[in-house]
Protein backbone atom coordinates (compact mmCIF):
# COMPACT_ATOMS: atom_id res chain seq x y z
CA UNK A 1 0.00 0.00 0.00
CA UNK A 2 0.89 3.56 -0.62
CA UNK A 3 1.65 5.73 2.69
CA UNK A 4 0.91 9.25 2.01
CA UNK A 5 3.68 11.23 2.96
CA UNK A 6 2.67 15.74 3.47
CA UNK A 7 6.02 16.55 3.81
CA UNK A 8 7.13 14.45 0.59
CA UNK A 9 4.09 16.20 -1.34
CA UNK A 10 5.19 19.42 -0.01
CA UNK A 11 8.63 18.90 -0.73
CA UNK A 12 7.88 17.93 -4.67
CA UNK A 13 6.30 21.22 -4.72
CA UNK A 14 9.50 22.54 -3.42
CA UNK A 15 7.95 24.60 -0.26
CA UNK A 16 9.79 25.75 2.89
CA UNK A 17 8.47 24.39 5.88
CA UNK A 18 7.12 28.08 6.52
CA UNK A 19 5.10 28.32 3.62
CA UNK A 20 1.71 27.32 3.55
CA UNK A 21 0.30 25.26 1.13
CA UNK A 22 -3.28 26.90 -0.57
CA UNK A 23 -4.64 24.19 -3.01
CA UNK A 24 -7.63 24.59 -5.35
CA UNK A 25 -8.93 21.66 -7.39
CA UNK A 26 -10.71 23.00 -10.97
CA UNK A 27 -10.95 23.33 -14.72
CA UNK A 28 -9.29 26.72 -15.80
CA UNK A 29 -12.41 27.80 -17.30
CA UNK A 30 -14.48 31.00 -16.59
CA UNK A 31 -17.05 29.81 -13.90
CA UNK A 32 -14.07 29.10 -11.51
CA UNK A 33 -13.39 32.47 -11.16
CA UNK A 34 -9.45 31.98 -11.45
CA UNK A 35 -9.07 36.15 -11.96
CA UNK A 36 -10.59 36.25 -8.23
CA UNK A 37 -8.32 33.39 -7.06
CA UNK A 38 -4.67 35.49 -8.21
CA UNK A 39 -6.24 38.26 -7.40
CA UNK A 40 -6.97 37.16 -3.58
CA UNK A 41 -3.17 35.75 -3.89
CA UNK A 42 -1.67 38.57 -4.78
CA UNK A 43 -2.30 40.26 -1.84
CA UNK A 44 -0.43 37.76 -0.27
CA UNK A 45 2.71 39.85 -1.27
CA UNK A 46 5.00 41.47 0.79
CA UNK A 47 3.44 39.99 3.65
CA UNK A 48 6.04 39.25 6.65
CA UNK A 49 3.85 37.44 8.78
CA UNK A 50 2.14 35.03 6.41
CA UNK A 51 3.70 33.06 3.09
CA UNK A 52 1.74 31.42 1.18
CA UNK A 53 2.06 29.09 -2.08
CA UNK A 54 -1.05 28.48 -3.99
CA UNK A 55 -1.25 25.73 -6.44
CA UNK A 56 -4.00 25.01 -8.53
CA UNK A 57 -4.75 21.42 -10.05
CA UNK A 58 -6.41 20.91 -13.51
CA UNK A 59 -6.24 23.04 -16.82
CA UNK A 60 -8.36 24.19 -19.28
CA UNK A 61 -9.02 26.76 -22.08
CA UNK A 62 -7.66 30.16 -19.37
CA UNK A 63 -5.24 29.04 -18.66
CA UNK A 64 -2.91 31.21 -21.26
CA UNK A 65 -4.45 34.24 -19.87
CA UNK A 66 -4.20 33.10 -15.95
CA UNK A 67 -0.63 32.66 -16.35
CA UNK A 68 -0.60 36.26 -17.85
CA UNK A 69 -2.27 37.42 -14.73
CA UNK A 70 -0.17 35.83 -12.44
CA UNK A 71 3.02 36.79 -14.52
CA UNK A 72 1.57 40.69 -14.13
CA UNK A 73 0.36 40.26 -10.15
CA UNK A 74 3.78 38.38 -9.15
CA UNK A 75 0.89 36.23 -7.37
CA UNK A 76 1.99 33.26 -5.15
CA UNK A 77 0.14 30.97 -7.78
CA UNK A 78 1.49 27.75 -9.69
CA UNK A 79 -0.59 26.61 -12.21
CA UNK A 80 0.50 22.42 -11.77
CA UNK A 81 -1.83 21.32 -14.75
CA UNK A 82 -3.69 17.90 -14.71
CA UNK A 83 -2.53 15.88 -12.21
CA UNK A 84 -3.23 11.98 -10.84
CA UNK A 85 -2.76 13.03 -6.55
CA UNK A 86 -5.47 15.13 -6.11
CA UNK A 87 -6.14 13.27 -2.72
CA UNK A 88 -2.55 14.00 -1.82
CA UNK A 89 -2.43 17.32 -2.93
CA UNK A 90 -5.55 17.93 -0.50
CA UNK A 91 -3.78 16.18 2.48
CA UNK A 92 -0.92 18.60 2.34
CA UNK A 93 -2.31 21.21 2.16
CA UNK A 94 -3.10 23.92 4.82
CA UNK A 95 -6.44 25.32 3.48
CA UNK A 96 -8.41 23.91 0.17
CA UNK A 97 -10.10 26.96 -1.27
CA UNK A 98 -12.90 26.75 -4.16
CA UNK A 99 -13.23 30.22 -6.19
CA UNK A 100 -16.09 29.35 -8.28
CA UNK A 101 -18.40 31.87 -9.73
CA UNK A 102 -21.11 29.37 -10.24
CA UNK A 103 -21.11 25.50 -9.42
CA UNK A 104 -23.23 22.22 -9.92
CA UNK A 105 -22.57 19.31 -7.58
CA UNK A 106 -18.99 20.65 -5.81
CA UNK A 107 -16.82 17.65 -6.41
CA UNK A 108 -13.88 18.81 -5.16
CA UNK A 109 -15.29 20.23 -2.59
CA UNK A 110 -16.91 17.16 -1.80
CA UNK A 111 -13.70 15.21 -1.63
CA UNK A 112 -12.13 17.78 0.54
CA UNK A 113 -14.48 17.51 3.55
CA UNK A 114 -13.99 13.73 2.79
CA UNK A 115 -10.20 14.11 3.58
CA UNK A 116 -10.88 16.59 6.56
CA UNK A 117 -8.97 19.53 4.92
CA UNK A 118 -9.64 23.03 6.09
CA UNK A 119 -12.20 24.67 3.34
CA UNK A 120 -12.44 28.27 1.98
CA UNK A 121 -15.42 28.61 -0.81
CA UNK A 122 -17.34 30.83 -2.79
CA UNK A 123 -21.21 30.90 -2.49
CA UNK A 124 -21.24 29.21 -6.07
CA UNK A 125 -24.34 26.95 -6.59
CA UNK A 126 -24.79 24.20 -3.75
CA UNK A 127 -21.47 24.95 -2.82
CA UNK A 128 -22.63 26.07 1.07
CA UNK A 129 -25.54 23.12 1.19
CA UNK A 130 -22.88 20.77 0.60
CA UNK A 131 -20.22 22.26 2.92
CA UNK A 132 -23.04 23.56 5.90
CA UNK A 133 -20.77 24.93 8.58
CA UNK A 134 -17.56 22.97 7.91
CA UNK A 135 -16.51 25.17 5.13
CA UNK A 136 -15.84 29.30 5.58
CA UNK A 137 -18.47 30.85 2.62
CA UNK A 138 -17.00 33.98 1.18
CA UNK A 139 -18.67 36.10 -2.00
CA UNK A 140 -18.58 35.54 -5.06
CA UNK A 141 -16.08 37.29 -6.82
CA UNK A 142 -14.78 39.90 -3.66
CA UNK A 143 -10.82 38.94 -3.65
CA UNK A 144 -10.87 41.22 -0.94
CA UNK A 145 -13.03 38.86 1.48
CA UNK A 146 -11.47 35.85 0.12
CA UNK A 147 -8.27 36.92 0.77
CA UNK A 148 -9.00 38.38 4.62
CA UNK A 149 -10.67 35.14 5.36
CA UNK A 150 -7.94 32.83 4.56
CA UNK A 151 -5.49 34.79 6.17
CA UNK A 152 -7.86 35.20 9.17
CA UNK A 153 -7.95 31.18 9.10
CA UNK A 154 -4.60 30.50 8.87
CA UNK A 155 -3.32 32.86 11.80
CA UNK A 156 -6.18 31.42 14.27
CA UNK A 157 -5.80 27.97 15.17
CA UNK A 158 -8.68 27.52 17.00
CA UNK A 159 -11.21 28.17 13.95
CA UNK A 160 -8.90 26.31 11.83
CA UNK A 161 -8.63 23.40 14.20
CA UNK A 162 -12.57 23.63 14.51
CA UNK A 163 -12.89 23.66 10.43
CA UNK A 164 -10.98 20.48 10.10
CA UNK A 165 -12.75 18.31 12.60
CA UNK A 166 -16.68 19.67 11.45
CA UNK A 167 -15.18 18.79 7.54
CA UNK A 168 -14.76 15.06 9.26
CA UNK A 169 -18.05 15.44 10.92
CA UNK A 170 -19.52 17.08 7.46
CA UNK A 171 -18.75 14.04 5.36
CA UNK A 172 -20.33 11.66 7.12
CA UNK A 173 -23.52 13.87 7.25
CA UNK A 174 -23.67 13.88 3.25
CA UNK A 175 -25.14 11.18 1.15
CA UNK A 176 -23.18 8.29 -0.63
CA UNK A 177 -22.61 7.84 -3.99
CA UNK A 178 -25.31 4.95 -3.79
CA UNK A 179 -27.85 6.84 -1.87
CA UNK A 180 -27.14 9.74 -4.67
CA UNK A 181 -27.49 7.44 -7.49
CA UNK A 182 -30.80 6.07 -5.92
CA UNK A 183 -32.43 9.41 -5.66
CA UNK A 184 -31.38 10.47 -9.14
CA UNK A 185 -33.03 7.02 -10.50
CA UNK A 186 -36.30 7.90 -8.18
CA UNK A 187 -36.79 11.13 -9.50
CA UNK A 188 -36.14 10.15 -13.38
CA UNK A 189 -38.67 6.90 -12.24
CA UNK A 190 -35.83 4.82 -14.11
CA UNK A 191 -36.29 2.09 -11.33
Amino acid sequence: PIIFDREQVRENLFLDPDTKLLVTVARLAPQKGLDTLVEAAAMFNGDEDLKVRWVVAGDGPLRESTEKQIARTGAPVTLLGRRSDIGDLMNAADLVVSTAVWEGQPIAVQEALSLGAAIVATDAGGTREVTGDAAVITEVGNAQNLHERIKLLLQTPRLYNALKANALRRKDELPTLEQTIDSLLAVYQIK
